[in-house]
């Protein structure tokens, strides 16, 4: 009995070394020195149950690219790793079999450039799948994470939608509608706000139109408190290289509600405006009409139901960012 107590032992001891010998010699890439560089940390270091599956470190996304190479580690601001801790006890307390599952965490700059520039769409439509990168995002901070819940089996709960999906089932300012419409079944409107909820109260802010996106903080937080990760080469950071033709972010994001649109120019007063439309633009080869300008998105969703009332149906909320056009996805970039 004795001699089999040792060989036990003797075998656990001998696996749990060679575990812990493989988890040290694991090669480090060179975006995750990057990372380290810049005194980010690595999730596991204080949670490993938390699982990942860095969705742009294999074929496995929209682009069908891999943008990261090798990286199999996600890392974040610290203080942003421990509300990701924070949440998955908080989730753990409610659905002991469950889990987070993280799709993406820190990205640098120079990635969010490459997506955009190898994107195969027009580029009018780039902002539809991808936040443009002269206007950046959190997760140039590593103030950002995308995540799931995965079930005991490592199935993925259902969302409605996968992760990186463009349609607007997959924007939580539409769940509430959906759900009531029974667009979006009892168990993914469940699944979500389980995720919501866990994440939110961990310290996290969700944003209108990506259901796995949270934020750890606002964007003039992020500029005061965190470096950006500008490139994913060691070499630039050697060289003291950096993005710094990246424009700055202004305090010039304006909501208007779009309530026409017209092949030919119309005059302001035309009947058919009902005196409501107060600016015109040409956009893609049609003229434009817009009524109001609002500061924030909640005004403009308000002022767009009034002028569904009045009878302009299909009115709907657009941005402008210096006085060009840009899409409601650019436009949450630069309210984060």
């Amino acid at each position: 009995m004795r001699q089999l107590l040792i060989y036990i032992f003797l075998t656990v001891f001998y696996f749990s070394s060679s575990a812990n010998n493989t988890l040290l010699s694991r090669d480090t890439t060179e975006l995750e020195k990057v990372f380290i560089l810049l005194k980010l940390t690595n999730i596991h270091t204080l949670d490993s149950s938390i699982q990942v599956d860095l969705r742009y470190a294999s074929e496995n996304n929209f682009m069908k690219m891999n943008m990261y190479g090798q990286l199999d580690q996600a890392y974040l601001q610290l203080d942003v790793v421990k509300k990701l801790v924070k949440a998955q006890q908080l989730l753990k307390n409610r659905q002991p079999h469950y889990s987070l599952i993280i799709f993406d965490a820190t990205r640098p700059l120079s990635i969010q450039q490459l997506m955009w520039d190898k994107i195969k769409v027009p580029a009018h439509m780039r902002s539809k799948y991808l936040s443009d990168p002269k206007y950046g995002s959190l997760h140039n901070y590593g103030a950002a994470v995308d995540v799931s819940i995965v079930d005991e089996n490592g199935k993925l709960l259902d969302m409605a939608t996968p992760f990186d999906s463009f349609e607007k089932m997959a924007y939580p300012f539409y769940q509430e509608r959906y759900y009531k419409a029974g667009k979006l079944t009892e168990e993914q409107y469940r699944n979500r706000r389980l995720l919501q909820s866990v994440m939110k109260k961990a310290g996290f802010m969700t944003i209108t139109t990506e259901w796995w996106h949270f934020n750890s903080c606002y964007r003039k937080q992020a500029d005061k408190w965190y470096p950006k990760v500008y490139s994913h080469l060691l070499s630039a950071y050697k060289k003291k290289e950096n993005y710094s033709n990246v424009e700055p972010i202004k305090e010039d994001l304006i909501f208007r509600v779009q309530i026409y649109t017209s092949g030919r120019a119309k005059s302001l007063s035309w009947s058919k405006l009902n005196a409501k439309a107060d600016f015109r633009y040409f956009h893609r080869g049609l003229y434009k009409y817009t009524s109001g300008q609002f500061q924030t998105l909640n005004e403009a969703n308000k002022y767009k139901n009034q002028m569904r009332k009045f009878g302009f149906k299909g009115s709907f909320v657009v941005p402008f960012y210096k006085g060009k056009r840009i899409s409601i996805k650019d436009a949450n970039v630069l309210m984060q």
